[in-house]
């Protein structure tokens, strides 16, 4: 990257931690004050300003979340804005875990479903507070134990928890964190396209032979009018997720397409929640929706996040020399 793309990825993980009226304003002014500063450098240092220099020069200048601290205004914020897509994830984990585990008791008849709830069902959803509790409690220790800018070096109160607390900044990072992200992800997408294509049958064919699974059966409705359509819209979202994950230069061209697709997949799926009975097995249907909905609540979030992103691109309106 060159000097003035890593000053403009800058700016906007700076910007995209502001308010929205304050963005262009504080964005201008910083890509101005960060282009002099980069410009100085290389007079000091008697050679043309490159790449190493704009990072050190703006790894010194402070991470963007602190630069966007000195500019927004002072308000209460339980859990960083950063960290809610991943709180959710975790809930919805633990959840899933906590019934997977307990749910055979109420399939082998040694609990009925109302006791499977008042016991295990409904008390997974504590999962949700001791997550908040524990990520604004981290956000507490980073903000009133900060790192040493100058070393690095943390608190030893830091290491009680177990949260991503910010690193130096590089450029790029978010590009390259979702191209990790889909690496991981395409793996488990085929394999859930190919569970949710066919779950008591394949069920049928992993389990040993005579054990029951027809209550993984899908509501004869479902199958025929709104499983086809996600399939279909899952295996090319997986398409285009391999195609950009192995080329580059198709990431660009294809990222209204691939957005438009996801808020498609999601869009169906709320209508299946509220619109449809996916299982045949009421009892599966009904645990199988609570489960999605965390899905979707997930999804919506990064939507809304990724909605955020793009709308908080500062202006290119300076001319660069």
């Amino acid at each position: 990257m060159d000097t003035h793309a890593i000053i403009d990825d800058y700016i906007n993980n700076v910007a995209a931690k502001l308010p929205r009226r304050q963005r262009n304003d504080i964005g201008l002014e910083l890509r101005t004050l960060l282009t002099e500063q980069v410009r100085s450098a290389a007079q000091s240092a008697g050679r043309s300003p490159d790449g190493e220099m704009a990072v050190e020069v703006l790894r010194h200048f402070g991470r963007p979340d602190e630069v966007a601290a000195r500019y927004a205004p002072a308000g209460f914020q339980l859990i960083e804005s950063e960290y809610v897509p991943l709180v959710l994830k975790l809930a919805a984990i633990c959840i899933a875990i906590q019934w997977a585990v307990t749910l055979p008791l109420v399939f082998s008849a040694r609990l009925t479903f109302g006791e499977w709830w008042l016991r295990w069902g409904f008390s997974a959803f504590a999962w949700c507070g001791v997550l908040v509790l524990w990520f604004a409690a981290a956000g507490w220790v980073q903000r009133r134990f900060p790192v040493d800018p100058s070393t690095g070096a943390r608190p030893g109160i830091h290491w009680l928890f177990w949260v991503p607390f910010p690193k130096d900044w590089h450029p790029g990072e978010a590009d390259a964190t979702q191209r990790r992200a889909a690496l991981g992800a395409a793996p488990i997408g085929a394999l859930l396209t190919v569970l949710f294509s066919a779950p008591a049958w394949i069920l049928g064919h992993l389990l040993p032979a005579g054990v029951n699974t027809s209550w993984a059966l899908y509501d004869v409705n479902f199958k025929r009018w709104l499983l086809p359509p996600l399939i279909a819209l899952m295996a090319v979202r997986l398409v285009l997720f391999a195609t950009v994950t192995l080329s580059e230069r198709w990431r660009a061209p294809t990222e209204a397409i691939r957005f438009g697709l996801w808020v498609g997949f999601v869009a169906l799926l709320y209508w299946a929640v509220f619109g449809w009975h996916i299982f045949a097995h009421p009892l599966t249907d009904a645990l199988f929706k609570a489960w999605l909905l965390f899905f979707l609540l997930v999804n919506t979030v990064q939507i809304l996040l990724w909605i955020r992103r793009a709308a908080v691109r500062v202006p290119q309106i300076i001319e660069k020399r």
